[in-house]
């Protein structure tokens, strides 16, 4: 099987992902759009599809910098390659607290897990933060 040689034209078609926040500075709105996979790679517009095609620019211009002085281009997590299996070690203390949440929960485990790590998620501010969307 052929490897795809990764060039400035393969990158450009990658499903990058983006942060979109509303700001407003003296009674005027504008959009900050970020590209999660390339740190420091953001524009600002005053429409969601402004900032979009800006973005575009932007992550073109990473993309040749990343390749013109060597470095690995860091790229989107294809989430396609993910099967929600996880082997997860901790410490009888952690178990034995867990399962005592999951029994007060009456949810199995895996689900009381799953409820833990969605609250961090949350309070971290990940949750339905990002977009997806391909250029």
């Amino acid at each position: 099987m052929a490897t795809r040689k990764k060039n400035l034209h393969y990158y450009l078609n990658l499903n990058w992902s983006y942060t979109i926040e509303q700001e407003s500075y003296n009674r005027k709105s504008y959009y900050i759009i970020r590209v999660n996979e390339l740190p420091g790679v953001c524009t600002d517009a005053e429409t969601i599809e402004e900032g979009m095609e800006s973005i575009q620019d932007a992550i073109k211009a990473a993309i040749k910098l990343y390749i013109k002085q060597g470095d690995p281009i860091p790229e989107p997590i294809d989430k396609k390659k993910f099967k929600g299996n996880i082997a997860y070690r901790t410490s009888a203390e952690r178990h034995y607290l867990l399962s005592k949440i999951a029994i007060h929960e009456q949810k199995s485990l895996s689900k009381t897990l799953d409820l833990l790590v969605d609250r961090s998620i949350e309070h971290l501010g990940l949750s339905g933060a990002s977009t997806s969307k391909k250029k």
